[in-house]
């Protein structure tokens, strides 16, 4: 399952096709060392508008015109100066102070995992979760505290997963997502058993009602 339009979050002025944003095209050093967050925001916030018909004043047809609304977004979705962004929870606080800026009445939808694996959602739950953003054409962002086991992932960075499969021969669930140009895909399972923080992932949605998953 896959949302809609991956090719919106792509890239193709460059060669080879650059997957997603690169907080590297922020202008401050500190942002560019602490800006994962607010461009794993601006991918979803720029999904949505395209598929919403411009809902919000932005522009994404070239790495210019993003580079503007990375910036926009960044004095909403704003890392902190030690830790960054670090929890769903002052993810969606910036995204929805953004979406009431412009008089919209988006909202956020989080998964948090506590980083005691005791208190984590289970695998079935995370994947009901992701389902359901990607069934409603969502593009997810990704908290990733801690990558645990999984050598491909990056620790203490927000990515967007597009796409997630079941891979039956091998019993696992395999997470496709954009980060910084790149196209990656990890075993879901594997981070949620082996991550030793946790982290979370949220996806924006049009509809009224405000629901903590």
């Amino acid at each position: 399952m896959e949302i809609k339009h991956p090719e919106w979050l792509q890239i193709k002025t460059s060669k080879p096709i650059l997957y997603g944003y690169n907080q590297e095209w922020y202008k401050t050093s500190f942002q560019k060392t602490r800006g994962c967050g607010p461009t794993a925001a601006a991918m979803l916030l720029l999904y949505l508008n395209r598929r919403e018909a411009g809902a919000l004043p932005y522009q994404s047809d070239s790495i210019s015109s993003i580079t503007q609304v990375l910036e926009d977004v960044w004095n909403f979705v704003t890392p902190g100066w030690l830790l960054g962004l670090n929890s769903t929870k002052k993810f969606c606080r910036g995204v929805e102070a953004l979406a009431a800026h412009y008089g919209l009445s988006w909202q956020c939808r989080e998964l948090s995992l506590s980083a005691f694996k005791f208190k984590r959602a289970s695998l079935s739950e995370v994947v009901k979760f992701l389902k359901k953003g990607l069934t409603s054409d969502c593009p997810i962002a990704f908290l990733n505290l801690q990558k645990g086991r999984v050598a491909s992932l990056e620790s203490w960075h927000w990515i967007v997963l597009v796409s997630l499969s079941y891979k039956e021969s091998e019993n696992r669930y395999l997470a496709t997502c954009y980060d910084g140009g790149r196209l990656l895909t990890f075993d879901l399972g594997l981070w949620l058993e082996t991550t030793r923080l946790g982290g979370g992932f949220v996806y924006i949605t049009v509809e009224m009602s405000h629901e903590k998953e």
